[in-house]
């Protein structure tokens, strides 16, 4: 699905397919090879039979989108690959997706990253600037993990019905993702793999990324009506180590002051900067119209408390809300 080439080189592409039980398709009614964007015949040329040629440097994170049709049976699916092509072929390339600390292989769940992959030769010092590619996970992690894919619209070689490629529906919870990106649906671990074609030479790296709750929330507590307050996320979810920021949405105006009672108050500490305002650790205080104070919670549980607004007009005064934090 990826390619490095250089300038003058040539790389034959070639299609295989599955049967929905799994049987290998031996054969293709026809197979096109098309260049997504029409400008891309400056920097490659496509022959009939998918072999493509390097004609000039496809420059920085603006690589070649090679889409591939196959034709079965009246039925379309299509694929595509991703080209880059550089002036010259670096010598004995190396491919890594590996993290670089800071960084890590932890995601929090509903976040996006993006990895740039590095293609280099570590002796002399070369290297591929800013490599795109696409990533790939195991079927048996889609439900964690999400990756680029493309999308194709019908044209006048065959209809919407004809095209059985699903239009980035595995995704759709996350959006479009780009090139070079993952999206964590789930918590749990999912092996994340690039390979590519580097000068005519099959490299490969993986990737297993840990999917974690998030490391953050709110809590904001403030009018809806003159029934009650509205309770934003009472009951929230983050990772150990996570810190939760409870907030007065009151304005000023309503007069009100809120207290957050925890029934074990040692399991809210302080963050690392730590609030100045209701307090550092612990209980919080006396919140005022658009005051907040936060909390990390370091270790697995539930973390209960009782929300109390003191003061203020009626009929907020002396409404009490359950809420608690899972931390897990």
């Amino acid at each position: 699905m990826n390619a490095v080439m250089a300038v003058g080189a040539s790389l034959p592409f070639t299609v295989t397919g599955k049967t929905l039980t799994g049987a290998p398709v031996t054969s293709f009614d026809s197979v096109r090879y098309v260049l997504h964007n029409t400008t891309d015949t400056l920097v490659v040329a496509v022959s009939p039979a998918g072999v493509v040629t390097a004609l000039s440097p496809s420059g920085n994170n603006n690589p070649v989108l090679l889409d591939v049709f196959t034709f079965k049976n009246g039925i379309v699916t299509a694929e595509q690959s991703i080209i880059q092509v550089t002036a010259t072929a670096i010598p004995g390339a190396m491919l890594s997706i590996q993290p670089i600390p800071p960084d890590s292989t932890r995601l929090q769940r509903g976040d996006l990253k993006s990895i740039t992959p590095i293609i280099s030769n570590s002796s002399t010092g070369d290297t591929v600037t800013i490599p795109t590619v696409r990533y790939e996970y195991d079927p048996a992690d889609s439900l964690r993990m999400a990756c680029y894919i493309p999308q194709f619209s019908a044209t006048e070689n065959f209809s919407a019905s004809q095209l059985s490629t699903s239009s980035c529906a595995a995704n759709a919870n996350a959006g479009q993702l780009g090139l070079n990106q993952i999206f964590g649906f789930q918590t749990g671990t999912a092996w994340v793999r690039a390979r590519v074609n580097v000068y005519g030479v099959e490299l490969e790296d993986s990737v297993q990324y840990t999917i974690t709750n998030r490391f953050s929330g709110g809590v904001d507590v403030g009018p809806t009506n003159l029934a009650g307050f509205q309770e934003s996320r009472l009951s929230i979810v983050i990772a150990p180590t996570g810190t939760i920021s409870f907030f007065n949405a009151f304005d000023a105006s309503f007069g009100t002051s809120i207290d957050i009672i925890f029934d074990d108050p040692s399991g809210a500490t302080a963050t690392d900067v730590p609030s100045t305002i209701g307090g550092s650790t612990g209980n919080i205080m006396g919140l005022t119209g658009y005051q907040g104070s936060d909390r990390k919670f370091l270790t697995a549980g539930t973390y209960w408390y009782t929300i109390h607004i003191t003061q203020g007009v009626a009929p907020f005064n002396g409404v009490t809300k359950r809420g608690k934090v899972i931390v897990e």
